[in-house]
């Protein structure tokens, strides 16, 4: 987005990224700057290249015109970095291919002085990637393309791009000799004669440096070879093209026309294991990145001649980011792929929390990460009972004492109560001298076990709560003294039902066991769910074997390691495309990605479920069709995503949807089939067809299908997919509503399919019948008659519903992300009314935005309530908004690798610094209420009094909202006594409320004035809409007590009643306190006419200041006031202000002093009414 719109939300990324940089990387790190692309006019090479491409221009005049504009934007390019030395610029980049920008390092309060600069037309974060850290070819059968007869593919003439950490070159799986000598003896900084490029390593550079961390400037070099303290991009690059070391620790050398014997290799082939490679090395020896841009450039223009003729073919990129948006890089990979070159992309290690993929280029193939059936385990022994009986697979925690140091253990298996053993355990002895098992979730690992071993355990079983492998428990909470494994869900629920009869275990030995079929094709837990952030658009792509892979080892001369993640993913459907690409060399990345997704394998967890397509995407790769597929499908109006992606849809009442499907026939015969569509989600109530059931694409021909999205709102089951569970580590779940399945084109021999997804919002149009309403009763305890009117097919609409403390305009922003940080209104509610008990009482704050926040992280929003406890003022007390997983794990709600979909109000103490939990958002999970937190404008905060630190007794604070945008007035409330008490007794005594079902809202005089509500001033109700339309979210209204003026002297009876009891005892002439303010005038000025000091004046002595005149007067909040001066002529008065609006009981306004010799008056009128005048000389 340009930055000329969004200066501020751009401060307020780099403020958020760098504090976080330099907790990570010390203070080095120089706070007071950002690293910015400054984004030129004009269009980069590459857009030049793209345009004439499609017009259909000869390779000649492209290769004239690129040339010529690089050579135009270099020109330009000297001009800007004059200017932005001027700034303090610390220039790093140049690009001119792919994108037109100077990367450079700015103080951030240059930021928008470089927006002066001519020919600049925005800036942009730079952002931050870092690594996301066999059997597997074999498994997906990629080595059976190599030797069969006909057109076996190895990716023979392909070139392949590693942006990584580089690549060892000296390593056996490259050609190397296998001496871990020649990696040590070799310079990194220089390239030694002969020593590079390889056969294998046919070129590259080193962008980066080995000391490199992603704070310190780059050192580049031509020397890209791999740090063995990093290694991963030798790992990656192995899985896609290495040659394969045998286990003699040399390169295999003889070929792959004939079956390979996989047990005689050390480390296997890559998948295309004669594909050239190219070391691209933006990484150093730790820490992050951001010089992708820079790899990418080169990636389109090896030579640098400015002619894309020698683009590579493919780039893998195994990196990615924590919910930061890398736009600006998204743009380069598009056009990279655009130029003809595919880039293959690793999803993200951020696990199953929707939205945590942020990939911005729907034109990438982006990857998950599956297991392969040569997974190796060690393993627990079930001994009784005997239909149990056999070994499981098992991995021992890292924090607890090993058990080859114990020996065996047999015991009986205990199940915890509770089962997490996040509390005492209840049932200790039964556990004592047995082994405890426990369910993982809500708590440390460190805390589970050591509650076993206090209650008496000799060891312990976790049971994973996740589908796929057990993982290695590790902790920063120090060492327990038993050992302790953990197993699979699915064994762990067998356990745990056959333990009330009794299970015998034997732990220990040296039985391991291959996890094979039995979790072959699941999804790694760590693998990142989408859709993607801030589109909503479906991705993954596909998935592909990434858990547990063996590849080469940076400076290991022929020794592998053992590694995980989509990192290890991303590289072997890279090397799938090169067997693609080998075999169709005129196939653009759009065709090849189809191919890829098209011919996807089903994948199931272990209780046989589908996984949903925003964790896989179309399935499983399956090199063999996907090479042999003479037939694609993609989206015709979007081919690049090749999926059809809805992307979030807003439903409030039928909606239908037209999309179309494009079918490409690459052989010489027609090809015949029929539709199909399933469903992957519960889909009740959603409907994709097509009028036609079969269909003919000719030969070497195209065919385009039209499909129609249906949607019946009343007919959704919105919910929970079958692989997620209710709960992640920190606590219970809230989720987006999706639906998807695949479309399926079925032929005689061959079938295809594409994915379809969206993700549902049921709204409405409530809203409050009468925004103004009169209230007819003077008890001290009023029901007050609101009625909500409108239409919602949402099964069970909620409305919250606050007393109202602060409402702002809106700021109009355009851009969601700004947008989403602009204060509509907040308020507050308690249940303290409405609860049996009000020792420590709960309460809510109510926000709407003017935009939505697609998920409530706290560094993806700026949401932030200040709490002051003890009224001085300052505050105490910090709420926000963020996961379960930032504050448990680390108390840094800045670790975005620790976020998860588990949101609660974040409560920070600002003297100690320190973190915990207060309630959930929205109060309720997913699982028990929808209150539709993701994707919405209103949300909920919630805390216990104690959590604030409230004595009993002692409910009285003031609390006001505080972004960079704007900070509110304090605003006074009463928790045990509200003025407005909107808990409702039917939904846990929150503020929230059926909207068919609404509990009575009362008004509670009593509290009005400890409110600041005083002459006859009464509370305004706020009602956030949870289900409606995001235009219509929330309503405000207004009470005002019946108006009466029986004996007709002006005087409304309610105000007389007030002070004198009585309606005859004053009236328009009187002035009962004798200061010579008629009572008529004490009423329109609200002042007291009881108090002969309370006036409507100005507060003397007025203080001159230097040239200022600072005039001050008592107030009454919600009054407007009106100042007005005269120059020695008593008759001529000038408005200086109008509309003055009191929101406290003083004002004061600043007038520059007149020095003319001639007398100055004052009037301060009540607007619209009678003036009071001052005189001063």
């Amino acid at each position: 987005m340009p930055f000329r719109q969004i200066l501020q939300f751009f401060i307020i990324y780099f403020f958020g990224f760098i504090l976080s940089a330099t907790k990570l990387y010390g203070a080095e790190f120089q706070t007071e700057t950002a690293l910015v692309y400054i984004e030129v006019d004009g269009e980069s090479a590459a857009e030049i290249a793209i345009r004439l491409q499609e017009s259909g221009a000869t390779k000649k005049e492209i290769s004239s015109a690129t040339r010529n504009q690089i050579g135009k934007l270099n020109i330009k390019h000297e001009l800007i970095i004059k200017e932005l030395e001027q700034f303090q610029g610390e220039v790093e980049s140049q690009f001119v291919r792919l994108v037109n920008a100077v990367k450079v390092r700015l103080p951030i309060d240059k930021l928008e002085k470089a927006l002066s600069i001519e020919g600049v037309s925005g800036v942009s974060p730079v952002a931050q990637f870092y690594p996301l850290t066999s059997t597997s070819v074999p498994f997906i059968k990629a080595s059976k393309i190599w030797n069969r007869k006909n057109y076996p593919a190895t990716g023979k003439g392909v070139k392949i791009g590693i942006i990584d950490s580089g690549i060892d070159y000296t390593h056996a799986m490259f050609g190397g000799n296998g001496s871990e000598s020649d990696y040590q003896i070799n310079d990194p900084s220089i390239v030694e004669e002969g020593s590079f490029p390889t056969k294998k390593i046919a070129g590259g550079y080193d962008f980066a440096g080995d000391d490199y961390d992603g704070t310190k400037t780059p050192r580049p070099d031509g020397d890209p070879i791999d740090c063995a303290a990093n290694s991963h991009g030798s790992h990656v690059a192995g899985i896609a093209a290495g040659f394969g070391v045998l286990s003699n620790g040399k390169t295999y050398t003889n070929g792959y026309e004939k079956l390979l014997d996989i047990d005689k290799f050390l480390i296997g082939p890559g998948v295309a294991p004669e594909a050239q490679l190219y070391a691209l090395k933006v990484f150093g020896c730790k820490g992050t990145t951001g010089l992708s841009v820079e790899a990418m450039e080169w990636a389109s223009d090896p030579n640098g001649d400015g002619d894309f003729v020698d683009r590579l073919d493919l780039v893998n990129l195994s990196l990615g980011t924590s919910y930061t948006p890398p736009e600006f890089e998204s743009n380069a990979a598009s056009r990279l792929v655009k130029l003809g070159c595919a880039v293959v992309r690793a999803a993200g290690n951020s696990g199953n929390n929707f939205y945590s993929l942020m990939v911005f280029d729907e034109s990438e193939i982006t990857v998950a990460n599956s297991i392969d059936n040569g997974i190796e385990y060690d393993s627990i022994e079930v001994t009784i009972p005997s239909e149990l009986s056999g070994h499981y697979e098992a991995v021992e925690a890292g924090f607890t004492r090993k058990l080859k140091d114990v020996g065996e253990i047999k015991a009986k298996a205990v199940f915890s109560d509770p089962p997490q053993a996040c509390l005492a355990l209840n049932n200790s002895d039964e556990i004592k001298g047995n082994i405890a098992i426990i369910n993982r979730g809500i708590c440390f690992f460190f805390d589970k076990i050591q509650r076993a071993k206090e209650a008496g355990a000799i060891a312990v079983i976790v049971v994973n709560n996740e589908g796929g492998p057990p993982i290695p428990m590790g902790t920063s909470g120090g060492i327990v003294d038993i050992p302790a494994v953990m197993i699979t869900r699915r064994d762990g629920l067998k356990l745990i039902e056959q333990s009330r009869n009794g299970v015998f275990v034997k732990l220990g030995g040296d039985f391991t066991i291959l996890g094979g079929a039995e979790l072959s094709d699941q999804l790694a837990p760590s693998s990142s769910r989408g859709p993607v952030y801030e589109t909503h658009m479906l991705k993954p792509d596909l998935a592909a074997p990434g858990f547990n892979i063996q590849s080469a080892r940076a400076g290991g001369g022929s020794y592998s390691m053992l590694s995980a993640g989509t990192s290890m993913a991303a590289p072997h459907v890279t090397g799938v495309a090169a067997l693609i690409l080998e075999r169709n060399p005129d196939w653009r990345p759009n065709t090849i990605k189809a191919a890829m997704i098209n011919t996807a394998i089903e994948m199931r967890d272990e209780n046989n479920e589908i996984y949903p397509e925003s964790r896989i995407g179309a399935g499983r790769v399956s090199p063999l069709m996907a090479i042999d597929t003479s037939v694609i499908v993609f989206d015709d109006d979007y081919p690049e995503r090749v999926s059809l992606s809805f992307g979030l849809l807003d439903v409030d009442g039928p909606y239908l949807e037209g999309r179309k499907l494009t079918l490409k026939n690459y052989s010489n015969e027609p090809w015949e089939s029929t539709i199909d569509v399933t469903d992957t989600t519960n889909n009740n109530g959603v409907n994709i067809f097509a009028d036609i059931k079969k269909i003919t694409v000719p030969a070497f021909g195209q065919t385009t299908i039209d499909f129609k999205l249906s949607i019946d709102p009343t007919k959704l089951e919105l919910g929970f997919d079958s692989t997620t569970p209710p709960e992640v580590k920190g606590g219970p779940r809230h989720i987006a509503h999706e639906a998807s399945g695949q479309i399926w084109f079925r032929g005689e021999s061959t079938s295809v399919h594409v994915p379809f997804h969206m993700i549902i919002r049921v709204v409405g149009n409530h809203r409050v019948e009468e925004p103004q309403v009169q209230i007819t009763s003077s008890d001290n305890m009023v029901p007050l008659p609101v009625a909500v009117v409108g239409d919602n097919t949402h099964s069970s609409p909620l409305v919250s519903a606050f007393q109202l403390g602060y409402q702002s305009p809106s700021r109009r922003y355009e851009d969601r992300a700004r947008a989403s940080r602009d204060l509509i209104a907040i308020g507050a509610s308690s249940n303290a009314s409405g609860s049996d008990s009000t020792s420590d009482p709960t309460v809510y704050f109510g926000i709407v935005m003017d935009g939505a926040w697609i998920v409530p992280q706290s560094f993806l929003t700026d949401l932030k309530i200040d709490v002051d406890t003890n009224l001085d003022g300052e505050v105490d007390i910090e709420l926000t908004n963020g996961s379960s997983g930032n504050v448990l794990a680390s108390k840094d709600i800045t670790e975005r690798e620790l976020a998860d979909d588990s949101y609660y109000t974040l409560v920070r103490d600002i003297k100690s610094d320190e973190y915990k939990l207060g309630g959930m958002l929205n109060v309720f999970a997913s699982s028990k209420r929808d209150t539709s937190l993701l994707n919405n404008n209103v949300m909920v905060f919630s805390v216990m009094a104690s959590e604030l630190g409230l004595a009993e007794g002692n409910f009285e604070i003031q609390y006001r909202f505080n972004n960079i945008y704007e900070s509110t007035r304090w605003i006074p409330f009463h928790i045990d006594s509200p003025a407005l008490m909107t808990a409702n007794p039917n939904i846990d005594n929150t503020p929230f409320h059926e909207i068919d079902k609404m509990a009575p809202i009362m008004l509670n005089r009593s509290a009005l004035k400890s409110h600041g509500y005083i002459h006859s001033t009464l509370p305004k109700l706020l009602f956030l809409f949870h289900h409606n339309n995001l235009k219509k979210s929330f309503d405000i209204v207004s009470f005002r007590d019946e108006v009466l003026d029986s004996d007709n002297d002006g005087l409304l009876d309610q105000w007389e009643l007030k002070y004198f009891n009585d309606i005859a005892k004053v009236d328009r002439a009187t002035d009962f306190d004798g200061d010579s303010f008629p009572d008529s005038s004490e009423f329109i000025a609200g002042t007291n006419p009881l108090d002969d000091k309370s006036l409507l004046r100005f507060i003397l002595p007025v203080d001159v200041i230097g040239q200022k005149v600072l005039l001050r007067w008592d107030s009454v909040p919600n009054k407007r006031y009106r100042i007005e001066r005269s120059n020695g002529n008593y008759g001529d008065w000038k408005v200086l202000a109008s509309g003055l609006l009191a929101d406290s009981n003083t004002m004061s306004y600043i007038d520059l002093r007149i020095n003319n010799s001639l007398p100055v008056f004052y009037k301060l009128a009540v607007e619209g009414n009678r003036w009071v005048i001052l005189k001063k000389r």
